[in-house]
């Protein structure tokens, strides 16, 4: 069960070590346009969504070590016909199937390391094991997204073969992952949907909530929509070309990861609430702004972005567990995630359509009207509910 540990920080670092992080819309670009790569992005959003569910189940029933080497083979099948394909349809196929093997890997880590801790009576030690697995994966990340860039560069299409060897050495090396003797949940398909809808209850459960749920879900749309489909983007606009993508996103990554360890004193210093508006209005600068400066103001408002994202995650998740039952918190954060992914999917072939017609930055301006839209109105409706409250009595 050792072993398990030793191999899980392995496997958390090669799973984020994912070269064409920084420079996969300049691929697409070579073969689609905008309204393409949307119609993609919403493919294989709604595939992971519902992939999502059945392969928790066969990790449960079948093995966590199973699902994580099926996860790393089959994503290295995906990367080696990415550097093949040229033809939308085939990049449809590749997106689903990347959906499925990112499902695969989803959550299986995470619980056969705690039923390894537990086998073993180490589970107190599982919050310091998860943070050292966070903090490697984080490294990857940076590594990926500048090397990445310079792979791209040099070769366009080595990001994608490399990644696919690379991939298959990991799933070789999760092979040596021993499936913990603890039995598992076993329950069926449908038991496992129809508990998925106590998270939208637990969301919702009142009015105050219900508005504090739909401020995360907002912002979370926001910082979702920029990683996915505005970040590379914006940045090709300025004028960069995939070496100052990689750096400018390595950048990003580190000082995230190193905002993420004084998380703790930043939210004893100013608090959740003050944190929440931090990130918050960080993120709509970096909308509202883009479209009028230049590459430098341009580039710094791209990395506040990034480097705010993990303080924004960091408290919503300290915020909405303290509003939530401990016997579905794990549900309802994923379900507050999936409906922090819903514009996403629902919008993405009209927003690739719209940068096809205008431009990425005027897109980052649009959903920054949009999202302060949201967020007054949902306030407003708030203060009156209160000052309704507050005349009855």
């Amino acid at each position: 069960m050792k072993n398990n540990i030793k191999i899980a920080y392995i496997l958390s670092f090669f799973s984020e070590l994912y070269f064409p992080i920084s420079v996969w819309i300049f691929y697409y670009l070579r073969f689609l346009d905008f309204k393409q790569i949307g119609i993609l992005t919403a493919v294989k959003l709604i595939s992971s969504n519902l992939f999502e569910v059945p392969t928790g189940v066969f990790a449960d029933m079948v093995g966590r070590k199973t699902s994580i080497v099926i996860s790393f083979f089959l994503y290295s099948f995906v990367m080696f016909g990415f550097a093949n394909i040229s033809v939308f349809w085939m990049f449809i196929v590749l997106d689903i199937l990347k959906a499925l093997s990112n499902a695969f890997f989803s959550g299986s880590l995470e619980a056969l390391v705690y039923d390894s801790l537990k086998e073993n009576n180490e589970e107190s030690t599982y919050d310091k094991v998860i943070a050292n697995m966070e903090s490697v994966a984080w490294v990857g990340l940076f590594i990926s997204a500048i090397v990445g860039g310079y792979m791209y560069y040099y070769w366009f299409r080595s990001p994608y073969l490399v990644q696919g060897v690379l991939y298959f050495i990991t799933a070789i090396i999760a092979l040596g992952l021993v499936e913990p003797k603890l039995d598992s949940q076993k329950y069926k398909l449908s038991e496992a949907i129809k508990f998925n809808f106590v998270g939208f209850k637990e969301l919702f459960a009142d009015f105050k909530i219900s508005q504090i749920s739909i401020v995360f879900i907002t912002v979370g749309a926001g910082y979702f929509i920029a990683s996915e489909m505005l970040g590379i983007s914006q940045a090709k606009e300025y004028g960069m070309d995939s070496r100052g993508v990689g750096l400018l996103f390595g950048a990003g990554y580190i000082i995230s990861a190193i905002a993420s360890q004084f998380y703790p004193k930043l939210r004893s210093w100013l608090g959740a609430k003050k944190l929440l508006l931090i990130t918050t209005g960080i993120l709509l600068l970096s909308f509202l702004l883009a479209k009028w400066v230049g590459v430098f103001i341009g580039s710094i408002l791209i990395i506040s972005r990034i480097s705010s994202s993990t303080t924004f995650r960091n408290t919503r998740s300290s915020i909405i567990n303290g509003l939530i039952s401990s016997k579905s918190r794990a549900t309802t954060i994923s379900t507050l995630v999936l409906l922090s992914q819903l514009p996403m999917a629902l919008m993405a072939y009209f927003m690739g359509d719209y940068i096809d017609q205008h431009s990425p930055n005027s897109l980052a301006w649009v959903l920054g009207l949009v999202m302060i839209g949201i967020l007054i109105g949902q306030s407003l409706i708030f203060y009156k509910q209160n000052s309704t409250k507050i005349s009855e009595k």
